[in-house]
């Protein structure tokens, strides 16, 4: 499986399942912080990330990886990565914090 592979099935299709289940709960504050998340994620990930693969301290192999998708030392997969991931979890956050008011728990 491609890093490509990996994001759509792992993260892009549970960020669609969410967003389709959040579609009349998300509002614009959500957005701002989910942004806010994604780019401290962003800028706290991607130079130790980019200085550990530079020092080998670990590598992506071309198979999975194809050099033509490097931006620095790491695939572009990899900082998509970063916003799938902080996406994901601010809408488990949401919906998390959506369930639990319904159930009866204190607002987050």
């Amino acid at each position: 499986m491609t890093y490509a592979g990996f994001l759509l099935i792992f993260l892009v299709v549970p960020i669609l399942l969410l967003a389709a289940a959040l579609r009349r709960k998300f509002r614009r504050r959500h957005a701002l912080a989910g942004a806010i998340v994604c780019a401290l994620a962003f800028l706290y990930t991607a130079p130790w990330d980019n200085h550990a693969a530079r020092i080998g301290l670990w590598t992506f192999d071309s198979v999975f990886a194809p050099r033509s998708h490097f931006l620095g030392f790491l695939p572009w997969e990899e900082y998509a990565f970063y916003g799938l991931q902080s996406i994901l979890i601010c809408l488990l956050t949401i919906w998390l914090a959506q369930n639990r008011r319904l159930s009866g728990g204190d607002d987050l």
